[in-house]
């Protein structure tokens, strides 16, 4: 009776060993091609694709040769750039000249040529969110220009140029725009997409020995939908990152109370909020600030070590961030028209009924709204140093 038992159990594992499928689609790294980043432009009627694949022999050190398939050289990567008349097309054309397969799922970030984001990047879109092996993660960014120089500058800080693209992005703001919400914003009522601009800069002056082109980011897309209306400078836009409680540590110069020079204070915590009002008709919005702050720097003869003097300080702050904003607002409102901070998103949430009354006319509405801005900010350290370096105390100004 037991060598019975014992028979029909090996039968039963034996049986259900054909159920296991094993690794028959496994796929061999020597045989996939990791694309860490992409660029794309327009060409005419065509597109360009520039895909910036990692060399997995390069990634110890430059200059050796090892495995993934033997590649050597001075760089961790390689780009590989094609035109086709769509971009699953660059695709294809790209595949026909690269041994190894082409892997998308490790894409991070995707850069967008200025002109087709003006053209608008509704056709890009759709084959990045419906083929599954796409990351809804990934970072869209717009670039002065062509994204392709962009994605093949030096960046020697970083392993790959796209990868440094995203490091800024999560240096510049707390949450940054994925390609998850950059559709969300388009998709949406009551709010218009915005994205980081990415641009090519110098590392030093080009006339100096061992210059390295580099990427900075420097403002913001404006969009209407999916298309690109224009482009802001990093100041009103870092003024509006504020404005949206999403800066990372920013840090704003004033001057000082009194006499001549700047202090810089840096915002460790900021958070904000947009509160809508309807009344007769007109629609007004309160944009509400709360942030606490460090003096890091003074350059200047003012004192702030007594309380008197960081009250100064607190109101100088607060005159500063208010017309920064203010000054923002009022050109994504007569501008760009468009409607970035969620305003009519906001209506939409603190009063449904309201906005089911408006939403149809909302475009002619948005620029007429009156924004108001009410920052709280306490600075609550001045530093180590109580007084400004350098300065004799007979020349330091008080109140």
């Amino acid at each position: 009776m037991q060598f019975l038992i014992k028979y029909r159990t090996v039968i039963a594992l034996v049986l259900c060993t054909s159920l296991l499928t094993g690794c028959w689609d496994r796929e061999e790294i020597n045989d996939v091609a990791f694309v860490i980043g992409i660029a794309v432009d327009k060409e005419g009627e065509n597109y360009r694709s520039s895909l910036q694949i990692a060399l997995p022999g390069q990634s110890g050190s430059a200059g050796s040769e090892g495995g993934g398939g033997g590649t050597s050289g001075d760089k961790s990567w390689f780009l590989l750039s094609n035109t086709a008349r769509t971009l699953r097309g660059t695709t294809l054309e790209g595949q026909k000249s690269l041994s190894r397969k082409i892997y998308y799922a490790h894409r991070r970030t995707i850069l967008i040529g200025e002109e087709l984001a003006r053209e608008g990047v509704a056709s890009m879109l759709d084959l990045l969110t419906r083929f599954p092996l796409n990351r809804l993660s990934a970072m869209p960014v717009v670039t002065r220009g062509e994204a392709y120089k962009v994605i093949d500058t030096d960046a020697p800080i970083e392993k790959f140029p796209s990868e440094m693209v995203r490091e800024l992005c999560f240096l510049n703001m707390r949450n940054p725009r994925s390609l998850k919400t950059f559709i969300d914003s388009i998709l949406s009522e009551g709010i218009d997409p915005f994205l980081p601009i990415a641009s090519v800069s110098d590392s030093v002056p080009k006339d100096w020995k061992d210059s390295m082109t580099n990427i900075k980011l420097d403002g913001l897309a404006i969009f209407k939908k999916d298309k690109l209306v224009g482009m802001m400078d990093k100041a009103p836009a870092d003024a509006l990152i504020l404005a949206m409680g999403e800066a990372n540590a920013p840090e704003v110069m004033i001057k000082a109370p009194r006499g001549k020079g700047d202090l810089f204070i840096k915002l460790n915590e900021n958070n904000a909020s947009l509160h809508p009002r309807i009344e007769n008709g007109k629609v007004t919005v309160t944009i509400e600030l709360y942030a606490k702050g460090v003096v890091v720097d003074n350059e200047s003869y003012y004192g702030d070590r007594q309380e008197e003097e960081i009250l100064k300080i607190n109101e100088a702050i607060h005159q500063k961030i208010k017309e920064d904003i203010e000054e923002g607002v009022h050109l994504v409102q007569n501008k760009f028209k468009a409607d970035i901070l969620g305003i009519g998103r906001s209506i939409h949430q603190h009063l449904p009924k309201e906005w089911k009354k408006i939403k149809d006319r909302w475009d002619v509405l948005y620029p007429e709204v009156k924004v108001t801005v009410d920052p709280h900010v306490i600075v609550e350290n001045v530093g180590i140093v109580n007084k400004p370096i350098g300065v004799v105390e007979e020349d330091i100004l008080h109140d």
